[in-house]
């Protein structure tokens, strides 16, 4: 009898690819779908061989041909009604309803790259680094929103004010910035006093800060304008068309109104256009002394009458203006879901009753997570749509801290809540599980005593919910949930 020739490896591969592919073959046609595959693996390779055709060309064919098991086994697993019947089942898991929100919330969080600007609001709010940081503004009572201030009138301020630590002023606008004759790039660009540095509380990490004119540069202008050269300090850079000498670059966590690239053009003095203004208010000064007191000053020394035109706003209250809007939209929303959803306190204190009191906190656990899940998608996905890189954190001009991120966060909170109440409704009140097998009872033209609605069973067996379309005369408010005994169970249940 002749020996049988030994598989080559290509072959040997072959057949181990057919055997992991097949684990995704349902266990009672495994073997079968196995033999199968490697009878036609064997007789491709007798084939080839005795032909004298058995090249590397083919060895590659067969394995690229081999691969195909994979989609055989799973076009064969979809096949399964079992198979659909469990995934079905699966997507009424509450776990799966879980499991979908936070999925999202990932993927929110990986096309923000990582939520920059929800990470920035919430280091402020944990440890209020910001203090009492303000920007002082210009509202004037006729010709719109925030505007700058009089050049003349920041130096005022800062001889004459008891109540400021410090006051600098600052424009910002856009400029092609170039470095090292590279192509112009069109950056924001700060023209600011030296002072700023100071009042803000940052020192640089290369170079020192110039008294007279001069650039500094933040950690991300660096890198994307020079590529982090050490030794930038003492070259030039084209801002706008003229050249200034680099004289410092500033440490990576310090951001100014902007995650964007900027450049500081520090000037001695800023005596053309208009100006904002930076300060650090001292403690147990009040707003209203500060109004009075800067009024009073731009008065007497600078002839302008300011009365009630200045605008306050503190650093902190501008990055966490979203957290109090969102709180605001989750307020109005809530009502809104209480009044449409009818909400009766008569639930609560039958929830609350002790042979009810286990279920009822495991149906709450569940709506809180899912609610909470879904709120903080809607919160991320607002809040670093509105403060992208390119937006500028200042009063008016912050896109974050305006009527549209409000009326977003409205929208946002009140589809959540009506699709969380709507969700628990439609589940079990044992396990949780979405409810499955509507069938409609009745009909909506005889409700004098019929009913009329539909009814929907949990798959495991816990219970019957009716739904009714109209409610009959002689029955208000009928009890909706049948809770069902273990006998019931085996009608419903799906084999585990």
């Amino acid at each position: 009898m002749p020996r049988e020739r030994k598989h080559p490896v290509s072959v040997a591969v072959s057949f181990a690819l057919v055997s992991v592919a097949a684990r995704l073959v349902p266990r009672a046609q495994r073997e079968e779908w196995k033999q199968e595959w490697r009878a036609e693996i064997w007789h491709c390779w007798q084939f080839l061989f005795h032909t004298g055709e058995w090249t590397r060309r083919e060895k590659l064919r067969l394995l690229r041909n081999t691969l195909g098991a994979f989609l055989d086994a799973a076009w064969l697993l979809a096949s399964q009604e079992a198979v659909w019947d469990r995934l079905r089942e699966l997507a009424r898991s509450p776990f799966s309803c879980l499991a979908a929100l936070a999925g999202l919330l990932l993927l929110l969080t990986a096309l923000s790259s990582g939520l920059p600007a929800t990470r920035e609001l919430l280091s402020h709010a944990a440890n209020g680094s910001a203090g009492k940081l303000l920007f002082i503004l210009l509202h004037p009572e006729m010709g719109g929103g925030d505007k700058g201030l009089p050049t003349d009138l920041v130096p005022a301020w800062a001889s004459h004010s008891r109540f400021l630590r410090g006051v600098a002023a600052f424009q910002l606008r856009h400029r092609p910035v170039s470095f090292a004759g590279a192509h112009p790039a069109r950056t924001l660009v700060i023209d600011a006093q030296p002072a700023l540095f100071d009042i803000v509380g940052i020192k640089p990490k290369i170079g020192g800060i110039p008294r007279e004119t001069g650039v500094v540069l933040d950690d991300a202008a660096w890198r994307s304008l020079t590529h982090a050269d050490p030794a930038v300090v003492g070259s030039k850079l084209n801002v706008g068309g003229a050249e200034y000498g680099v004289a410092a670059v500033l440490p990576p966590r310090f951001r100014f109104l902007s995650r964007q690239p900027a450049i500081f053009l520090i000037h001695r003095e800023i005596t053309n256009g208009r100006v904002f203004a930076v300060a650090r208010l001292r403690p147990g000064v009040t707003q209203k002394q500060l109004d009075r007191e800067l009024t009073r000053i731009a008065q007497d020394v600078c002839y302008y009458f300011l009365k009630s035109q200045l605008r306050f706003a503190f650093q902190e209250d501008m990055l966490l203006a979203p957290l109090s809007m969102f709180g605001v939209a989750l307020l109005v929303a809530s009502l809104l879901a209480a009044m449409v959803f009818r909400f009766r306190f008569k639930y609560v204190r039958l929830a609350l009753q002790p042979r009810n009191r286990q279920a009822a906190a495991r149906r709450a656990l569940f709506f809180a997570a899912k609610a909470a899940l879904a709120l903080a998608c809607v919160f991320v996905a607002c809040l670093e749509w509105s403060r992208s890189a390119s937006s500028v954190l200042l009063a008016s001009q912050d896109p974050g801290n305006g009527p549209f991120l409000l009326w977003l966060y409205i929208l946002g909170t009140m589809g959540v809540l009506f699709w969380a109440l709507a969700d628990q409704r439609a589940r079990c009140r044992v396990c949780l599980r979405l409810l499955a097998f509507p069938v409609r009872i009745g009909c909506p033209g005889c409700l004098l005593l019929d009913w009329s609605g539909i009814e929907l069973f949990c798959s495991e067996g816990h219970g019957v919910l009716h739904v009714p379309h109209l409610a009959p005369s002689w029955d208000e408010e009928p009890d909706r949930w049948i809770l069902l005994d273990e006998s019931w169970q085996d009608l419903f249940a799906h084999s585990k």
